[in-house]
């Protein structure tokens, strides 16, 4: 009896045992919810290293900046110095005869404090003119950042949207898979009673095996996606991402023209450029100021003694002082200040023309995107209609089949069109998502407006 029992509380504890373990994984899963877009973006924006770099940029401008306003304001150092000197015999001494008297070396402690400021009064606008260049390099900077930012917001979507293609155009090949495996059975009991021919049955056989084969190719780009996407989250696990498949799409009709102007005043790279422009004019500007004079003044306090001050009072005696003003000109600077120049020059043509060049790169893109909402948005409708009517001629299809007016390779080709069409309305609209938002960026717009 005891043994009887002991097995039954055994058994139920295995029992129990099993059961947990294969909860276990279905309650993962269920926790396991979809990410939706915006989550996708947030996640990019905190773990993305190009933003963290366009940051750090950023934090590098502002620090140059406060560097030239530093130049403005005069320097001031102190200084305390202590040790002990030693000297060596001497024969610096005269008697009355004029012959050297050579003197013993002695040692003593010295003590010396130190005070000094200096302020540059004119340096030829060096200084504001870098201030100048300063703050255009610091404005170009945030505007990196701020396109840095729109640019991965923008590719988060284009990776985002492509999981969510693949993951329904495999629903779609699922779907189609399982149709054909539902034909190939109904067509081997046809086969049976006499009704289909055994070359309708090998017919539907590829057809099902062909569509396996979309099915692992569906798959296969699925896990490429996930793949593209979890490396812009920087998530170690991305096989397992899943994403919300509701495409929610409002069309537009952007106006080429219309997005051309915006962009010239909106977009963050342009904008930045253009500063860097100005940055470089301000440069030429700064190394002019080498032909003209230099003003300044300083002030300089020492005290010296064998003895430490009482009471650290370096002001009472054994000390001196000077006030001192000074004009400075480079007479000849063997050529360097017209070498400053001339690269300088060469910097802000440099500047300029890289300017001009993503200006009109610009244009050609937004033409561009715009004609792909245009094109996408047509083939969207175009698709949607095509999918009725591929319903209602693979109904017609398989019906004339059953009733023995048409045949399998009528019915294939009915299958084949509507799978096309549903994968033709998906390929559409994640096309179109995928524009809008590099529109955006390339207007210089929020990409998620």
């Amino acid at each position: 009896m005891n043994s009887t029992s002991c097995r039954a509380v055994i058994g139920a504890a295995v029992l129990a045992f099993v059961c947990a373990s294969a909860a276990a994984p279905a309650a993962e899963a269920a926790e396991a919810a979809p990410l939706g877009l915006e989550e996708c973006i947030a996640l990019a924006q905190r773990n993305n290293p190009d933003i963290a770099v366009a940051g750090e940029t950023f934090v590098k401008a502002e620090s140059g900046l406060l560097a030239s306003y530093g130049r403005l304001l005069p320097g001031f150092s102190l200084g305390f110095y202590t040790g002990r000197r030693f000297y060596g015999p001497s024969s610096v001494q005269f008697d009355a005869s004029g012959r050297p008297v050579v003197q013993d070396g002695f040692d003593y402690e010295d003590f010396t404090f130190r005070m000094s400021s200096d302020i540059q009064i004119f340096d030829g606008g060096e200084t504001m003119n870098r201030i100048r260049a300063s703050q255009a390099s610091r404005n170009a900077a945030r505007e990196g950042l701020n396109y840095r930012r729109s640019y991965v917001e923008a590719q988060v979507i284009r990776a985002y949207y492509n999981v969510v293609r693949y993951r329904m155009l495999r629903t779609v090949a699922e779907e189609s898979g399982d149709l054909a495996k539902r034909n190939l059975e109904r067509t081997e009991a046809l086969l049976e009673v006499g009704s289909a021919t055994r070359a309708d049955v090998l017919k539907a056989r590829v057809r099902h095996s062909n569509t396996r084969i979309d099915v692992i190719d569906a798959t296969n780009a699925l896990e490429i996606a996930r793949e593209e996407l979890g490396a812009l989250l920087r998530l170690e696990d991305a096989h397992s991402i899943e994403v919300d498949t509701a495409l929610a799409l409002e069309f537009k009709s952007p106006d080429a023209a219309a997005e051309i102007a915006y962009a010239r005043t909106h977009r963050p790279d342009l904008r930045g450029l253009a500063y860097n422009v100005e940055s470089a004019g301000a440069g030429i500007a700064a190394a002019r100021s080498g032909w003209f004079p230099s003003l300044g003044a300083s002030f300089n306090y020492n005290w010296n003694d064998r003895t430490m001050a009482e009471n650290l009072n370096f002001f009472d005696s054994e000390y001196a002082w000077s006030v001192t003003a000074y004009v400075s000109v480079d007479v000849f600077d063997r050529f360097l200040t017209t070498a400053s120049v001339r690269t300088a020059k060469a910097d802000h043509r440099i500047a300029q023309h890289t300017y001009d060049k993503t200006k009109l790169d610009a244009e050609k893109q937004i033409k561009q995107l715009v004609l792909t909402m245009v094109q996408t948005r047509e083939r969207s409708a175009v698709a949607s209609e095509t999918v009725e009517q591929a319903r209602e001629d693979l109904r017609l299809a398989e019906e004339r089949y059953r009733l023995g007016a048409g045949t399998m390779l009528e019915t294939i080709d009915a299958q084949v069109a509507l799978v096309r069409a549903k994968a033709d309305v998906i390929q559409a609209k994640c096309d179109y998502l995928i524009a809008e938002a590099d529109l955006a960026v390339a207007t210089g717009r929020n990409v998620r407006e």
